[in-house]
């Protein structure tokens, strides 16, 4: 029946938590922070993920932050408070071991092994370009993908129907022919509908799924989309 299967990147086929926890740490590592003190190194990370998620926001919203290269300084800044020329190398380091290296979901590999023959494959993200196209070429995925849409770099994030729209396009197929594949409630469920595109939701965490929602397929392993597919 589809003829494309789209996906989510981050928390679909990429853990993103990890790419984060592991680059934090090689980070802190190559710059002594925290090395032998494991409790003082998670306390460090609580609140600099706090500091990031708002830093976060205020770039994607369009506010005073303008770069992730900002995010990350202002996020280091208000949680060590230390010299601005050491945020800033704390930056640089991170962001390279953050867009160096992926961390796979479970099955993800496999999924896309299978796919690869069968169906032409998308990506559609809201991400910054540098970060998702890199991790892509360090898991060795990067070419399986016919068509990739990041919000970085189209400037229309999910779940805006018209990032989906532009995948459609460039698969050179209509919504009915189409399945996509995210992790999210609010970006990639609604924009998928928004979009008339069938949603397969990757329920990973198996949370429950408001009555008021509807998509066509839940799984919460990323083998189940064999079945899904009828494969």
């Amino acid at each position: 029946m589809y003829k494309a299967i789209i996906f989510d990147l981050d928390n679909t086929l990429i853990n993103y938590s990890t790419c984060e926890i592991e680059a934090m740490k090689r980070t802190c590592n190559d710059h002594k922070l925290f090395v032998e003190d494991t409790d003082a190194w998670y306390l460090f990370y609580e609140e600099f993920s706090g500091h990031n998620f708002r830093h976060w926001l205020n770039f994607v919203s369009g506010g005073e932050v303008k770069t992730i290269g900002e995010v990350l300084r202002y996020s280091f800044r208000d949680t060590l408070n230390l010299e601005e020329l050491f945020h800033s190398k704390l930056s640089d380091t991170y962001w390279d071991y953050f867009c160096n290296s992926c961390y796979f979901e479970d099955g993800a590999e496999q999924i896309l092994s299978s796919f690869k023959d069968k169906y032409d494959l998308g990506i559609i993200s809201n991400g910054i370009s540098e970060a998702q196209r890199k991790r892509l070429q360090a898991g060795k995925i990067y070419e399986m993908f016919r068509s990739i849409m990041i919000s970085d770099e189209v400037g229309i994030r999910k779940p805006n129907k018209e990032i989906f729209e532009m995948a459609l396009k460039d698969l050179q197929l209509s919504n009915h022919e189409v399945l996509f594949v995210g992790d999210s409630l609010q970006d990639d469920y609604h924009g998928a509908v928004n979009s008339e595109i069938d949603f397969c939701y990757y329920n990973r965490q198996n949370i429950e799924v408001p009555n008021n929602l509807k998509p066509n397929y839940i799984i919460s392993s990323l083998s189940e989309l064999v079945d899904v597919v009828g494969l």
